[in-house]
């Protein structure tokens, strides 16, 4: 079943973190429930400026959304509309907010809890386990005005295909157009996020950092509302299908 939940829904449960390894808020958009098979999770991190999150790894195949503020991603400066992808037990960072704070939202195709802080927690890798990174084209927001005059709907690639169905896309559409999802071929589940505009999905128009989340063997067309639309794709490779008994 497709899942979707906009900002709107769910800002009153921003929660504040105040950690040794991270400071900032947290507010979940998707949450995984346990009695489901795929179990997809979804939540926006606004870390407090100059904070500094340590490199760690995670278990899970996941993308990251760049949505506030600046900062840098190891070596590489990120800012809004920068993405970046890890596969399990990929270590990445440290994550540096800059003045203004940064914000980011973390998404998996299957629910994660925690983060491994390298280098204690090295050990804990599997060393035949294929690591993979990548990050995305840089982009920046195009404006509302631009949008709504747009003459047909604009696709770039932001991570282009790969073999094992990794692949992330911007698309910006015209109010009212309709296009086919992107490299809709073997995958392990995709996110779109919206980040202009509103997105039709069934009876719901989705704007406002609306997220939503498409199993591997679902399909949904992007439809555009009456603003148009800029939304990312983000397609996970197919070894993020979760495994079944």
């Amino acid at each position: 079943m497709i899942r979707a939940r906009t900002w709107e829904e769910v800002k009153a449960t921003r929660r504040q973190n105040d950690k040794a390894t991270f400071r900032g808020f947290v507010t979940d958009l998707i949450v995984a429930e346990p009695e489901q098979q795929t179990r997809p999770q979804a939540f926006l991190v606004e870390q407090n400026p100059h904070w500094v999150l340590p490199t760690h790894f995670h278990l899970q195949h996941q993308f990251q959304v760049f949505t506030a503020g600046d900062g840098m991603l190891g070596a590489h400066p990120v800012s809004p509309l920068c993405i970046h992808y890890a596969s399990p037990q990929s270590g990445y960072g440290p994550l540096t907010a800059g003045a203004s704070g940064i914000s980011y939202l973390t998404l998996r195709a299957n629910s994660d809890v925690g983060a491994w802080y390298l280098p204690e927690s090295r050990e804990r890798m599997d060393r035949g386990l294929k690591k993979q990174q990548k990050q995305g084209k840089p982009q920046t927001f195009m404006s509302e005005a631009e949008i709504r005059e747009l003459g047909a709907p604009a696709i770039d690639e932001l991570i282009a295909p790969q073999a094992g169905g990794l692949a992330a896309h911007i698309v910006r559409m015209p109010p009212h157009s309709v296009v086919p999802t992107p490299s809709s071929g073997r995958n392990g589940g995709r996110f779109y996020v919206v980040t202009k505009g509103s997105l039709i999905v069934a009876d719901a128009n989705l704007a406002g950092l609306a997220t939503v989340f498409a199993s591997h063997d679902e399909t949904l067309d992007i439809r555009a509302g009456s603003a148009g639309i800029e939304v990312l794709v983000l397609q996970f490779p197919e070894e993020a299908r979760p495994v079944t008994p």
